[in-house]
């Protein structure tokens, strides 16, 4: 590769790098509660400086894990979570964090319990809520706002990591 071809190219490759990484459905395992992914439409994925990745199966647990409720400590440079309504079970459409349209209702079933879903607009989610009436009159939070409230209290419910009660 020529220089001139080389500096020309530079700005699409750090681009290219900058992008989210795929996701492998069903081989990723979360990096917050170790299960299995089997659900695109809920995951959500940070890079750190390095390049690396790690996988989530529920925004909550990378919520968590920024927050410290648990895991090795995570500072990303990208973050990035499937879009709900545009995803399929099996691949994710991810959009940075940063402009995510995130609705929390406690009845909606999430792989660990949050009730949170992540949408690229709030056309998107209202789109969502009108598809499916029995979701309606939950919560609308941007990223920054689940963070800051992810302080307070863990989005994974505690009874999810506890034993189970059987008599």
């Amino acid at each position: 590769m020529h220089r001139r071809t080389f500096i020309l190219s530079l700005p699409f490759l750090l681009q290219a790098l900058a992008a989210p990484r795929a996701l492998r459905v069903g081989v990723e395992a979360c990096s917050y509660c170790f299960m299995t992914i089997l659900d695109a439409r809920h995951a959500a994925q940070a890079v750190n400086p390095q390049g690396k990745a790690f996988f989530y199966d529920d925004p909550a647990c990378l919520l968590d894990q920024l927050n410290g409720w648990g895991g090795p400590g995570l500072t990303p440079k990208e973050v990035y979570l499937a879009d709900f309504a545009a995803s399929t079970r099996t691949a994710p459409r991810w959009i940075p964090a940063e402009g995510v349209v995130l609705y929390h209702h406690p009845r909606i079933r999430t792989p660990m319990g949050s009730g949170l879903l992540a949408f690229a607009s709030r056309e998107a989610l209202e789109g969502h809520l009108k598809e499916r009436p029995g979701r309606g009159g939950g919560r609308i939070l941007t990223w920054a706002q689940a963070l800051k409230e992810g302080e307070k209290r863990p989005w994974v419910p505690a009874d999810i990591f506890s034993p189970s009660k059987a008599p």
